[in-house]
């Protein structure tokens, strides 16, 4: 009977803790790391999942999320180089989800650690992946985050989409595919519906979020 008891009052709490996620009216004691709960701050920039873009650090990200990161450098054929942390199982308030950082260096910098990679990958892509030095590890785990990719483990519908985020300033629809942009320039989000994939969220500082934009534009023919 005990067993039974402890069931149904799980099953309740989790039934509670969706409805206090998706549906309006919820209690005050609402999480505080929702994918939906931007902040702007001084500078233009925002901070959601308690990161703010251009000031919290990738060690400072790594305590928040309880998780160390997997950090790479990729190089694409077009030269193009970034360096990302990778985070495979976030969870905040009960939402899983993997999310991807890029670094704030600038691109000399990146080039530097290019040449100081211990090992280069080749991708099926053709991009490179390089493992990076220690020493180059230690910098980036006191360097600032600046963009982040958040990709929810549960699926987040248009309805849900459009009542936590409002409705989008703009929509691109990409060429090729059924992959749809919600565009939210003042809270720097792009949301990606995909009808046969997973959504992806990408958070920018809105006094960069046109350089986000415009190869989505390229894409869309807009």
């Amino acid at each position: 009977m005990e067993r039974h008891t402890f069931l149904a009052v799980l099953a309740f709490t989790l039934i509670a803790l969706a409805l206090a996620l998706f549906l309006p009216g919820r209690s005050v004691d609402e999480p505080d790391n929702l994918p939906w709960q931007i902040e702007r701050v001084d500078g233009g920039s925002i901070r959601v999942f308690g990161i703010e873009l251009g000031a919290t650090s990738l060690g400072e990200v790594e305590r928040l999320l309880r998780e160390p990161s997997e950090v790479s450098l990729f190089a694409r054929e077009d030269d193009q180089r970034v360096v990302e942390a990778y985070f495979d199982n976030v969870d905040l308030s009960g939402l899983r989800a993997r999310m991807v950082m890029v670094m704030a260096l600038r691109p000399e910098e990146v080039d530097t650690m290019y040449e100081r990679g211990v090992r280069i990958a080749t991708m099926g892509s053709g991009t490179r992946k390089v493992t990076l030095s220690d020493d180059d590890m230690t910098t980036l785990r006191n360097t600032p985050v600046a963009a982040i990719t958040y990709i929810p483990r549960i699926n987040l519908d248009e309805a849900i989409i459009e009542q936590r985020f409002g409705e989008p300033a703009q929509r691109i629809q990409e060429k090729e595919g059924e992959i749809e942009h919600w565009l939210y320039p003042e809270k720097g989000v792009d949301i990606a519906l995909d009808p046969e994939g997973k959504e992806v969220l990408q958070y920018v500082s809105p006094v960069g979020f046109e350089s986000l934009v415009r190869p989505l534009r390229d894409i869309g023919g807009q």
